[in-house]
């Protein structure tokens, strides 16, 4: 079973999950995220291309229609910027404990779009969209055992356009 849950804080957004660990953060159900390195007009010395400046495309993500909802709704209309958020991406270790294999953060981020749907077989879902002026990656490795192994972390800042978690 995998878990993913966020959390919007600066003003604070609260969801509906009741896990001990993520108390009324929201529970995501699927998520998606473009990074692109777009190839330059002009071409190297060498002959090959030049990278141009990065593209971070919106961050998808879904979840089940729940208190939430309205509220961010009401932060795509208004625009609301929030200074930061948090998602945390969990997995079975196989001991019937779960390990956090991958913790996303973001600084100064929007939500640019949000679209309800219901097929008429679940429950009403929606998909909506981040975007953010810095991010970092931490992933975690996780060992043959299922204890956690050592950390690998990445982070980009689009304000300054660099390899920080700075705005």
């Amino acid at each position: 079973m995998k878990s993913i849950y966020l959390k919007l804080t600066g003003p604070d957004l609260k969801g509906e999950s009741a896990d001990k660990d993520h108390d009324q953060w929201i529970e995501i159900t699927a998520w998606n995220h473009s990074i692109t390195q777009p190839k330059s007009g002009s071409a190297s010395t060498s002959g090959g291309h030049t990278a141009e400046r990065t593209e971070h495309g919106d961050m998808v993500l879904v979840k089940d229609l729940d208190s939430a909802s309205p509220l961010l709704y009401q932060a795509v209309s208004s625009g609301t910027t929030f200074q930061t958020a948090q998602i945390e991406f969990f997995r079975d270790a196989g001991d019937g404990k779960r390990v956090k294999y991958l913790d996303i953060q973001m600084k100064n981020v929007l939500i640019s779009h949000i679209a309800p749907t219901n097929d008429g077989k679940a429950l009403p879902s929606e998909s909506f969209c981040l975007k953010y002026a810095a991010i970092q990656w931490k992933y975690q490795k996780q060992n043959i055992d299922g204890g956690q192994g050592g950390v690998t972390q990445g982070a980009w800042s689009l304000t300054k356009n660099d390899k920080t978690f700075t705005v």
